[in-house]
């Protein structure tokens, strides 16, 4: 089995090595290698180095958070692919943290639909997301289900993977930060078998649910490119905010405000949802703009209204007792006759709106705001709130709070489960192959996983010293980066022959 991690913003960059086990995902990593050895099972881990960057704002690439994962995502994609293509009867592991983990998701969601071309949903034995923002509201370790174990993977006994003690960590009852387009509630074929872990008060993944501005705020901080040029930080938000705008604004006057015949006096406001709403979905950077069909709907709605009320204005303005008026004082008080056209158009665009409509209107409005403050209202409750008062420690947590009944933190049942997958892949893997047991199979190295980019290559560390060879029958493999342009290796060895 190959483990295929991904750190959390800050903890990667473009070149990073593929072998040091650094950052949040070393407690699943190291764990689990020791394991792997005494079980006698083969499995190996390579990282899948991505800018890890939030617009600059962290160390790291200066890329805006959107644009980073989904560099996140096409290095995932590449790197399982070449897993693959080495060594096609090897399963995948998925480890991922933070930022690394909205990407996972939705490559695991496509890969659980069959969407994802070169990498089948059977190819993927077991996953772990940590503090993932596109978790759904309230969902269990294992979305999709109620359980507290995973499932084996299919074709195995599982029975290792029974073996495993049950999750008891409190469900958290908030949801993701993400875009409401990429929220997780299963994960198609892979469902059972992808763990999602949130620790309350993780904002990433437990933020409030009845909060969509909220969503809509880091909707544009995502798209931000804040670090560095102050121009181009103006540049981004500005750009965020303008579509943002365009999206939502279309969609408020073709959808939630209706104007009969064209006339101010029976205008009417009928949000079909908050305007929160609207913004938090507009905000996304996938989201679809509206088509060309829908924008000039909107904007003939604004100028037939702006058209007939310029007619209103103009036949109460220009009568012929105005030019009368206008006539007398004109040539010897020019400044008289502009005050009479200004009263006489001020009293008609007064009557524009007559008091009925306005009294509507003014209902309307504070019906608008009321949903308002009832869509946000966990912004506005303070109990809420509280459990935000530590965010950075929340998403920090999973190394080392408690998951299990004796005390696992999410890291090392993480590790325990991965190791009980290998187990049962192994098993099963001796009894389907002991009549071919002496055709050998070609490892996957890091070396073949390097994405093609631009940047100098970079040496991975050896990791001899730390992941000591089996007394028994050892494979050796070749260690590399997932260097910028270029392959720079060292050679270690690790793990059993025995492939999982």
């Amino acid at each position: 089995m190959f483990v295929l991690g991904g750190q959390g913003t800050g903890e990667s960059s473009p070149d990073a090595p593929v072998k040091a086990d650094t950052g949040m995902l070393s407690n699943i990593m190291s764990p689990l290698l020791d394991q792997a050895r005494q079980l006698g099972v083969d499995v190996d881990r390579a990282y899948v180095p991505y800018p890890a960057a939030f617009g600059g704002a962290v160390p790291g690439g200066k890329e805006s958070y959107a644009v980073s994962v989904s560099t996140a995502k096409d290095n995932l994609q590449t790197a399982a692919e070449k897993v693959l293509d080495s060594c096609p009867s090897t399963k995948l592991a998925i480890a991922a943290y933070s930022q690394f983990a909205h990407a996972a998701s939705e490559w695991l969601t496509e890969v659980g639909a069959g969407k994802v071309s070169g990498v089948p949903a059977s190819s993927i034995a077991s996953a772990a997301l940590f503090g993932s923002p596109t978790r759904a509201e309230g969902a269990g370790i294992f979305p999709g289900t109620s359980q507290t174990t995973p499932s084996p993977v299919p074709g195995t006994s599982g029975s290792a993977v029974k073996a495993l003690p049950a999750v008891t960590v409190t469900t958290a009852t908030g949801a993701g930060i993400g875009p409401v387009a990429d929220t997780a509630s299963s994960f198609g074929a892979l469902t059972g078998r992808v763990s999602m872990w949130c620790q309350t008060g993780d904002l990433a993944c437990d933020a409030p649910p009845k909060a969509p501005i909220a969503r809509a705020v880091a909707n544009v901080a995502g798209q931000a490119e804040v670090g560095g040029d102050p121009f181009v930080a103006v540049q981004t938000i500005g750009l965020a905010l303008a579509s943002t705008a365009f999206n939502v604004g279309v969609d408020v006057i073709n959808e939630d405000i209706q104007v009969p015949k064209n006339s101010l006096e029976n205008l009417s406001i009928t949000p079909k949802k908050t305007l929160s709403q609207r913004l938090a979905e507009g905000s996304d950077p996938r989201a679809t703009p509206p088509t060309g069909q829908e924008a000039i709907s909107a904007l003939m709605k604004v100028g037939l209204v702006a058209v007939n009320s310029v007619v209103t204005v103009a036949k109460k303005v220009i009568t012929p007792e105005t030019i009368a008026a206008v006539a007398a004082v004109g040539l010897a008080n020019p400044v008289a006759a502009f005050g009479i056209i200004a009263a006489k158009t001020v009293n008609a665009v007064i009557n524009l709106v007559p008091p009925a409509t306005t009294q509507r209107l003014v209902k309307q409005t504070f019906d608008l705001v009321k949903g308002e403050v009832k869509a946000n209202k966990d912004l506005f409750d303070l109990a809420a709130l509280t459990k935000y008062s530590n965010i950075q420690a929340a998403h920090g947590s999973y190394g080392s709070s408690a998951a299990t009944a004796t005390g696992l933190a999410p890291t090392a049942y993480v590790a325990k489960m991965f190791a009980a997958v290998a187990a049962d892949l192994a098993t099963s893997n001796k009894t389907s192959s002991s009549s071919s047991s002496s055709t050998s199979t070609t490892r996957p190295s890091a070396t073949s996983l390097a994405p093609t980019t631009s940047r100098p290559a970079s040496s991975s560390p050896s990791t001899s010293s730390t992941t000591p060879t089996s007394s028994t029958s050892v494979a050796t493999s070749t260690d590399s980066t997932f260097s910028q342009n270029g392959l720079t290796t060292d050679s270690s060895t690790e793990g059993n022959s025995t492939h999982g």
